[in-house]
């Protein structure tokens, strides 16, 4: 459906003179992403509308995705197979974060909180052949991702201080650290 969608637009914007032909490739692949990254969006928010859990997959989905973008990580070979996933990851976890008494959140948090630093110190960043990266884009991306996961995760603690019902979506923005990281680890894994 992606590649249906940026065939169509491209096509318009060459026969518009909008874009040259020789440059399609380059279109068609940052193209193919928003397209994707905004379908994937809409299939989270409906099924977290449908489920009742909109605000918080909006929480896991920022936090892991910020992070996602500075260490990269295991990648699907396909649209759905990547929103497949991610809805297998964010959903579930949610759920079981709901069944786990708000008393046992914080340390919940704290735990994933150590791991999450841990695996992204070990691991990030982890290219792809899709983003292949050089010795300077390591170091930069390497420090984007520790200061992503110590940034997020302080505005965990303080958001966790500030306010009691807060921890429940402190404990959803430190699992969506927490499972990105270890993306790092499965994507290491599949290489071997």
């Amino acid at each position: 459906m992606t590649d249906y969608i940026c065939k169509l637009t491209l096509k318009e914007l060459c026969a518009r003179d909008i874009i040259k032909e020789e440059d399609i490739e380059v279109y068609r692949y940052g193209l193919q992403l928003l397209v994707a990254t905004i379908l994937k969006g809409l299939g989270i928010a409906i099924i977290g509308i449908l489920t009742g859990l909109l605000k918080e997959s909006i929480v896991f989905i920022l936090f892991f995705s910020s992070l996602r973008i500075q260490a990269g990580g295991y990648h699907a070979k396909t649209v759905i197979n990547c929103f497949i996933g991610t809805s297998m990851l964010l959903f579930p976890s949610i759920l079981l974060l709901k069944l786990l008494p708000i008393i046992y959140q914080p340390y919940y948090v704290l735990i994933s909180m150590v791991f999450s630093i841990f695996f992204v110190y070990l691991y990030a960043p982890l290219e792809s052949e899709n983003k292949p990266l050089d010795e300077e884009e390591k170091i930069l991306y390497r420090r984007r991702s520790l200061q992503t996961v110590i940034i997020g995760n302080i505005i965990i603690l303080i958001s966790m201080a500030f306010s009691d019902k807060f921890v429940y979506y402190a404990a959803i923005a430190s699992t969506g650290f927490l499972l990105e990281s270890l993306t790092l680890i499965h994507a290491l894994e599949s290489e071997k």
